[in-house]
């Protein structure tokens, strides 16, 4: 799995202070991992939002802190809770020799029949698996075939992933990844109910009809 490089440096400004790094277009981050002593560190916004996009939580980055190159994966990312710029994020750095366990994402190709009629619609159980592998090994997603799809009662499990090189999926192969939700009829408009007759207007009569 091809890598990015993102660049970084020691950080040395804590609490408050780091609002003044992301005016300068810095994020405040912390890389930590097994055997590896925490450290924090910024990145420039710019080069870590065009690899995170584009990589984004399952794809091994590269990290240049201070010459020193490791190979890490985004863990988290803190945002705004208004604005929704990054204002944090978490880098775990891993062995490359020691395979590890990430949930990977489920994404879908080609169109169910029934579906394209529109008779039903896609329905997700699972959005991801949790996938073991070493981590160059890793799938950014695992693609299913949706198109098999053809009858209403059917669904797509864990076991009906192909089985791939370099990687294995944890999940029971039983469990459902993918079904299909029938779609409700319409309703049939009720026919407008006749409007009531008008009543008989009942005029009391006068003093001068009854002579």
């Amino acid at each position: 799995m091809a890598t990015n490089t993102i660049d970084a440096t020691v950080r040395e400004i804590f609490g408050k202070k780091v609002k003044h790094l992301r005016t300068q277009g810095l994020i405040p981050a912390t890389v930590y991992g097994k055997g590896f002593e925490p450290s924090s560190i910024t990145v420039a916004e710019r080069p870590f939002n065009l690899v995170y996009r584009k990589l984004g939580k399952t794809a091994l980055v590269d990290l240049s802190v201070a010459g020193k190159q490791l190979a890490v994966f985004v863990q988290a990312v803190q945002r705004h809770p208004i604005k929704r710029h990054i204002i944090h994020i978490d880098f775990k750095a891993v062995d490359l020799k020691v395979a590890i366990q990430i949930e990977v994402p489920v994404i879908t190709i080609g169109e169910s029949p029934i579906v394209a009629r529109g008779d039903a619609m896609i329905n997700h159980v699972l959005n991801s698996v949790l996938v073991s592998a070493l981590p160059a090994e890793l799938p950014r997603h695992i693609e299913v075939d949706v198109s098999v799809l053809d009858e209403i009662d059917k669904s797509i499990s864990v076991s009906d992933i192909p089985a791939a090189q370099g990687y294995k999926i944890l999940n029971d192969a039983n469990q459902v990844l993918i079904s299909l939700t029938q779609m409700r009829a319409d309703e049939e408009e009720a026919p407008a109910e006749a409007a009531p007759a008008e009543p008989e207007l009942i005029r009391k009569p006068r003093e001068d009809d009854e002579q």
